[in-house]
């Protein structure tokens, strides 16, 4: 029995979208890796705004340096009030989400999507890609890139200053404009990462995925509620617990990309996280 079709629900599509699998000829990524020869994954997501924070929207841009790959889009159907400040910010209704995927699908087919692939958030506590792999048997495997720690480190910003998006694309100069939209967040996300290490090569002579990811260690998050930490803690000292690790990210994950749809007419833009959105415009992943 062939499994039941996906449809994706892209932010102003008149009609749902099948969601169809483009194979992408893309080489294994790992540490050794040249960064001209790596596909990347830009990754933006919008949320109700409420705790626990359930995706609303998906947005990701595949790319590498010299040019766009796909795009992935979809509004996502989580059943779950939307704080009406985040409302104002991302511009999603109740209505909007009718005939969209549920969280569960919508992932599948983005994981699909960003196969062997480096993720990349602007995301300085790595929300995005922590409410991607929340409820996951085992972590996300993808080698994983912060543009906000990223602009620390090339343009010389004070030690724990966050720099918005919007003010990374006005200062790095490139040629799109933020709107709390997931796939707009997504493409400038990663229009500004290519700038980025473009500098970076220049500056620190980086050449391979490696010289990033070592530059840039992820943020260990403690995303206990507060109620819940003290107990928490009690129970990570326990005999059972004692000498247990998480286990580790695979620095090279399988190296089978696929993409999904039509790329978006012209659109421009940028997000905030959890409280963030705008508008997009079509879905699944698609060669550009």
């Amino acid at each position: 029995m062939s499994p039941k079709p996906l449809f994706l629900k892209p932010r102003g599509a008149a009609e749902l979208v099948p969601w169809e699998e483009i194979a992408v000829d893309a080489p294994e990524v790992g540490p050794e890796t040249p960064l001209g020869d790596a596909q990347f994954v830009a990754l933006d997501v919008e949320t109700t705004g409420n705790a626990p924070f359930l995706v609303l929207e998906i947005g990701a841009e595949r790319f590498r340096l010299d040019r766009t790959l796909s795009f992935f889009d979809t509004l996502v159907d989580c059943r779950a009030p939307i704080n009406p400040y985040a409302r104002k910010r991302h511009h999603i209704d109740r209505s909007m989400l009718i005939g969209a995927p549920e969280f569960k699908d919508a992932r599948r087919a983005f994981l699909r999507f960003a196969q062997g692939a480096v993720l990349v958030e602007h995301s300085h506590d790595a929300f995005d890609t922590w409410l991607v792999g929340r409820g996951l048997e085992s972590p996300l495997e993808h080698p994983i890139i912060d543009t906000t720690a990223l602009a620390r480190l090339v343009l010389d910003l004070p030690k724990g200053q966050t720099p918005g998006l919007a003010r990374l694309v006005e200062e790095l100069a490139v040629d799109i404009t933020p709107a709390h939209a997931a796939l707009d967040d997504a493409r400038a996300t990663a229009m500004v990462f290519r700038e980025l290490i473009r500098r970076a090569r220049e500056m620190l002579g980086w050449a391979v995925v490696g010289d990033v990811l070592s530059a840039l260690p992820r943020p260990v998050v403690d995303r206990t509620p507060p109620s819940r930490r003290g107990s928490a803690a009690a129970a990570s000292q326990s005999p059972d617990a004692r000498g247990r690790t998480a286990p580790p990210r695979s620095a090279a994950p399988p190296a089978t990309p696929r993409a999904t749809s039509r790329a978006p007419s012209g659109r421009r833009g940028r997000s905030s996280r959890r409280r963030r959105s705008g508008s997009s415009g079509s879905p699944g992943g698609s060669r550009a």
